[in-house]
């Protein structure tokens, strides 16, 4: 088996083509990792979630992962793990031209309201 770095154009290349990640994170020393639809775009990862365990951990820390993989034949395999922060868009006045351009990016794709399952 050849395991080998991917280069950022690849990386690039598997984010845009994918759709559905898995996020990490972690509240009180407690790790968390859910399946969730996200679109990438201008460099950041743009996803739509309803309240729950997810938003409450990174409401608290909003140090997050991103695991994206692609599957290939046989034992081939490609993934990309993405380091970042959450950045929640409420709905409030001061936030309202970034949740419309998230909305906008977002709406592109007929997924990207889906629960993973």
């Amino acid at each position: 088996m050849l395991v080998r770095t991917m280069t950022t154009l690849e990386c690039t290349e598997l984010l845009d083509s994918s759709r559905l990640c898995r996020i990490a994170c972690a509240k009180n020393d407690q790790p968390y990792i859910v399946p969730a639809y996200f679109v990438h775009a201008e460099n950041y990862l743009f996803m739509f979630s309803m309240l729950g365990k997810k938003i409450e951990y990174m409401r608290t820390n909003p140090h997050v992962s991103v695991l994206v993989e692609e599957h290939g034949e046989h034992r081939d395999w490609k993934s990309v793990i993405v380091d970042g922060r959450y950045e929640e868009l409420p709905d409030e006045i001061g936030h309202k031209r970034d949740r419309d351009h998230a909305w906008s990016i977002l709406s592109k794709y007929n997924d990207w309201w889906s629960r993973a399952r």
